[in-house]
């Protein structure tokens, strides 16, 4: 084998890799906000979800970056487990036509005759576009040029190959061998974290001789195995429903690869009569991109019986602290026929949802600074937890209640949403706090005691909640030390003390403490609202259809004044 082979093997595996990467880059933005709409929308049943998978794969020609991007929309709360599991496993479909590309267009048509005009034309629109879809665009022009020019190179090194060295010789066809080059497939795909590239491989390699059919069948099965690394590289300190999408990746793959090496012979076979029904004279590279095909589509047939049993399974794993402390612990359906149970087991819940809140309050505004990324994690389990209770008061609302246990409903409706915003306001004021360093140490002062006039509110209510002997605090207090730093400031910014701008800031972060400890005010008198109400003994007054005020989601508009 000479040196002249090898590199030009090892460039044209690195044109094809960068054409793959400007072909992927130039779609996704291209397609402006097509890939968050389809996943955010189309993903409702397991065949609409299993659709967007293969549509949006087969635009950006990378299951890597779909699957990525379904683990992302997870993070965010855009899909749920069901939804994500489904895109993914219809990406392993989609990435099939990588394959078809390359055995339609890239070995019966002169390559290089539409590569390179593909190539100059894609560059002149990405320099003259700006930073617009023209320009990603013609950036995913040139990639498709160097994409069909990497496989042109390939071909001609494994065709050199091919009249050079006979491996066949040293390739068998028994289940061992086949395990083997699944093995290299494997590693191949996680050293250069595309699929795509050992596909090309695998196709021109089978058609320069190199391999024959079904060592090249078994080198796809390995590619499409070893795409589960660039999944599990992505969730590495995700959350974990990232986790559990990325794990239903390995699993789906992992399954499909073993079944499809167990029935290598028996695919092929099928593979071959499907070319004879259809009447079409086949050479090696579509043999290959049928059989890729045919794989993934029993991949999903297998999985379709299992899915369910699969995300209960997922469900129960990686279960973090904060997935933990939102589910609910006093919500018991078994209780909604005692109103009088069912406002205790409210209250309970309520009070966690308390404890919570005013922990993350009383560290945003605390020394030394948190961590924002833990506050809004904590947050997250105010708003899951305080979802559980609305939908809990709705249950309630639908039995027929005492007339006191109705009237009582207003309160946890009101109080969750107090609680939510104030939690909410948590990463805020950290946030603001990184904005002020620069104040004058006067204004400093002013916003610390403010600062500690709220810790002080918010460790007298966390009593209150637990001693039904105390009376929950007021923002009376706070407005006393409020008032005063909010006029300072105000007239130093207009004696020229320091900037407008740094004036602006001091006064958003003393709105977002006033705000807080408004918040708190309204949440405490609605929570001590409501354990009032659950002192009152129910039995002994008339049943009547309760009138529940309408659900509201945490975090919703709904203005304090109401209260």
């Amino acid at each position: 084998m000479s040196l002249l082979l090898i590199g030009t093997t090892i460039g044209g595996i690195g044109l094809f890799l960068l054409g793959m990467r400007l072909m992927t880059e130039g779609l996704k933005v291209a397609a402006g906000e097509m890939l968050r709409d389809i996943l955010a929308r189309w993903t409702r049943t397991r065949l609409r979800g299993l659709a967007s998978g293969i549509l949006i794969t087969g635009v950006v020609q990378s299951s890597s970056a779909v699957t990525v991007a379904a683990i992302g929309f997870v993070n965010a709360g855009v899909l749920t487990l069901s939804q994500a599991m489904w895109v993914v496993f219809g990406s392993n479909i989609g990435t099939t036509m990588t394959g078809w590309i390359v055995a339609i267009v890239g070995f019966d048509i002169k390559v290089e005759l539409f590569a390179l005009p593909l190539i100059g034309m894609g560059m002149f629109l990405s320099l003259t576009g700006g930073s617009g879809r023209r320009a990603a665009a013609g950036e995913a022009l040139a990639g498709f040029g160097l994409f069909f020019l990497g496989i042109a190179t390939l071909k001609a090194a494994f065709a050199g190959l091919g009249q050079t060295v006979d491996l066949t010789a040293f390739i068998g066809t028994g289940l061992f061998d086949d395990a083997i080059l699944v093995l290299v497939g494997f590693v191949l795909t996680s050293l250069v974290q595309s699929s795509s590239a050992v596909m090309a491989i695998a196709l021109t390699a089978t058609v320069g001789g190199v391999l024959t059919i079904e060592s090249g069948a078994a080198l796809v099965i390995g590619a499409n195995m070893g795409t589960t690394t660039t999944a599990l590289l992505a969730v590495i300190g995700a959350t974990s429903s990232a986790k559990r999408v990325a794990i239903s990746h390995v699993v789906f793959n992992l399954l499909t690869g073993l079944v499809a090496l167990a029935l290598l012979p028996v695919l092929l076979l099928a593979v071959s009569l499907l070319e004879k029904a259809l009447g079409v004279t086949a050479g090696p590279a579509a043999t290959l991109a049928l059989f890729h095909t045919v794989f993934n589509l029993l991949g999903v047939l297998l999985i379709w019986p299992l899915a369910g049993r699969l995300e209960s399974w997922l469900s129960g794993r990686f279960v973090s602290e904060e997935e933990n402390e939102s589910r609910p612990r006093h919500l018991d359906r078994n209780s909604l026929g005692l109103p009088h149970l069912a406002l205790n087991a409210i209250l309970l819940e309520l009070r966690r949802v308390a404890d919570i809140a005013l922990a993350i309050t009383t560290e945003a505004a605390g020394e030394p600074q948190p961590g924002l990324a833990r506050l809004v994690r904590r947050t997250d389990v105010v708003t899951r937890l305080g979802g559980e209770i609305m939908r809990y008061v709705q249950e309630l609302g639908m039995t027929r209640t005492p007339a006191i246990a109705a009237g009582a409903l207003a309160h946890p409706v009101r109080a969750v949403w107090h609680f939510s915003e104030l939690a909410e306001l948590g990463p805020v004021i950290v946030r603001q706090r990184q904005r002020i360093g620069h104040l004058p140490e006067a204004r400093q002062r002013d916003i610390a005691a403010c600062a500690e006039a709220l810790r002080d509110q918010c460790r007298a209510a966390a009593l209150a909640f637990h001693d039904p002997d105390r009376t929950p605090p007021d923002d009376e207090t706070f407005k006393a030390i409020y008032n005063p730093a909010k006029s300072a400031v105000l007239t130093a910014a207009a004696d020229g003390d320091f900037t407008p701008e740094a004036a602006e800031r001091a006064l958003d972060m003393l709105a977002d403490l006033k705000l807080a400890a408004r918040h708190l005010d309204r949440a405490s008198k609605r929570y001590a609202a409501l354990a009032e109400a659950t002192r009152f003994e129910p039995e002994a007054l008339p049943d009547t259809r309760a009138a529940t005020p309408p659900p509201e989601r945490p975090g919703g508009s709904d203005p304090v004044q109401a209260s």
